[in-house]
């Protein structure tokens, strides 16, 4: 079955971006901690989901009881005519800081693989579909996706159900300039490239 200490390397090993040496430096660093700060991380961790909720608009985690509408969907100071769809919600936050953009949000939950026939249940797609269905204020459609071949597999999968879909009112697709080198993460980005790839988007 394996110990203890090698269950929880392997349960870090499946976090994204961590490796085997990475998930051995967590292990270290928390057996090097007090009994009362592991628990208090235990703690957080089994409370994480509490209280915490998808916002009906666009998707990303917000912490809230008593509102199911994040602070960017209910804000109406923002262009309700650019909707940029990102895989998940560290990408929305690295743009969000980033200050280029000033439009709506869609996390769309991931990438679909190349060699995957069920797109649907890899990512948001059904989810997109309506809110661009019944969002009729949405121009364009900015897929910020990551600059590799799962984001452009990804791409074409969008295009292609919204072709499909034949929506009246279907926005203009758009996609990050490539200043957003191929290969690149929307996380790994930094400010000044994601700032250039929103500007000369295609």
């Amino acid at each position: 079955m394996g110990s203890a200490l090698e269950k929880l390397k392997d349960r870090f090993r499946r976090f994204p971006g961590i490796g085997v040496r990475q998930a051995e430096r967590f292990v270290y660093y928390l057996l090097s901690r007090p009994e009362n700060e592991r628990r208090e991380i235990a703690e957080l961790i089994l409370h994480l989901g509490k209280g915490m909720l998808a916002c009906d608009r666009c998707g990303r985690y917000i912490e809230s009881a008593h509102r199911r509408r994040c602070d960017i969907c209910a804000d109406e100071s923002r262009d309700s005519e650019l909707l940029l769809v990102v895989e998940k919600d560290v990408d929305f936050e690295k743009i969000r800081r980033s200050g280029a953009y000033r439009g709506h949000y869609f996390i769309l939950g991931g990438t679909v693989p190349i060699l995957e026939k069920e797109p649907a249940a890899r990512i948001r797609l059904r989810e997109l579909l309506e809110r661009i269905s019944t969002d009729t204020e949405v121009r364009e459609l900015i897929l910020a996706l990551s600059a590799t071949p799962q984001g452009d597999h990804t791409a074409e999968i969008i295009r292609d159900a919204l072709e499909e879909a034949g929506l009246p009112h279907c926005p203009t697709i758009s996609m990050l300039g490539r200043g957003l080198s191929t290969g690149t993460e929307i996380e790994y980005s930094d400010d000044e490239t994601l700032q250039q790839a929103l500007k000369h988007r295609e």
